[in-house]
């Protein structure tokens, strides 16, 4: 017998299946080989990726665990990762989340602004089959929070969301471990990094065409960029702030919105000339017994904490014990978004 000494914890296995592997998931991937998989190691986990379920590369599925490099350097090629699938065929996403062999789904497919599907039906099968989730997609929490996470309180296993607003910047973690015991009365932030590197780039004299071109090629903008520019993206953030902080039930479809269409280059230097800057900004607060939700442009004072340049994000929650509390993330990045998946993953790691 030795004295003195303690056994090393063993590691349990967390097996993940991800749906969706844009450029989230690859980054996460890319990084669940090396600082992702050592966190979790730390954390007790040994995380191994079972499955993957696209609309454009196909599905595979390997108990044993998918050899990330393959299915990363088939990604970039276009091909499908149906190469790498063993077993019988899986034939689309609901058969997927019904047979992976998994622990944790991690949700990353595209955002529906307009109805929040189909993240919410992955979720929600998720969650009934008993596994935990995690996701990036803001529709779920917009959309179905209350019904989604009353589903995996009878199931036993975590909903968790910290990437669906300002990447992986701790928002609602703040609200939930930091700010206990405190009632958010408001908030009001700048939250989509494409109109507001768009607004960036036009107080310099550029075009909004030449910038939003610029937020394409850095990865900000999608190749569709309608739902920043029209105010979608922001409004479904918003939506997912005044349910999840402020215990809200406000649907995108509700927020009265008006998104960036119109602004001039002239227009920006005009504002920055004035000591201000022009910008995007959701903001909610408590009205008539329930939450409301807005978006439009402002000119927000330079110094402000929302007058952050290129695609900064910030977001103020006004608090009834703590004032106000502020909240900044500079340049928001796929790795921000990536570093949320580990976030919540290393909070279902810590449950044992």
């Amino acid at each position: 017998m030795r004295l003195g000494l303690e056994s090393p914890a063993v590691a349990r296995d967390l097996r993940l299946a991800l749906v969706g592997f844009g450029n989230v998931g690859r980054r996460f991937a890319e990084r669940l080989r090396g600082p992702y998989g050592r966190a979790l190691g730390e954390a007790g986990a040994r995380a191994r990726v079972t499955g993957i379920a696209t609309a454009r590369h196909g599905i595979a599925v390997d108990p044993a665990g998918l050899p990330l490099g393959r299915a990363l350097r088939l990604a970039a090629a276009g091909d499908s990762l149906a190469r790498l699938h063993r077993g019988r065929p899986v034939p689309d996403v609901p058969a997927f989340i019904r047979r992976v062999p998994a622990d944790v789904l991690v949700e990353l497919t595209p955002l529906d602004p307009r109805s929040g599907r189909p993240a919410i039906d992955h979720v929600r099968q998720a969650l009934e089959r008993g596994l935990h989730v995690v996701t990036a997609n803001k529709g779920p929490v917009a959309f179905a929070l209350g019904s989604l996470r009353r589903l995996a309180a009878r199931r036993g296993v975590l909903f968790l969301h910290e990437g669906a607003v300002m990447d992986g910047t701790p928002v609602f973690n703040l609200k939930e471990r930091c700010l206990r015991g405190a009632r958010v009365l408001s908030f009001r932030g700048t939250l989509n990094s494409t109109t507001s590197l768009v607004l960036s780039r036009m107080e310099q004299g550029r075009s909004a065409s030449r910038a939003l071109a610029e937020a394409q090629r850095l990865g900000i903008a999608e190749a569709d960029p309608t739902h920043d520019l029209e105010g979608w993206d922001a409004a479904v953030k918003g939506c997912a702030l005044a349910n999840a902080l402020m215990g809200g039930s406000v649907r995108p479809d509700q927020v009265r919105r008006r998104g960036i269409a119109g602004l001039s280059s002239a227009d920006a230097r005009r504002a920055l000339r004035r000591g201000t800057r022009l910008r995007l900004v959701v903001r909610g607060e408590r009205r008539d017994g329930g939450v409301r939700v807005r978006v439009a442009p402002e000119r927000v004072p330079l110094g402000d904490p929302l007058s952050g340049s290129g695609p900064d994000a910030a977001l103020v929650l006004e608090t009834d014990l703590m004032g106000e509390v502020g909240i900044y993330e500079g340049g928001g990045t796929v790795d921000q978004t990536a570093y949320a998946i580990l976030s919540d993953l290393l909070e279902i790691a810590g449950r044992g």
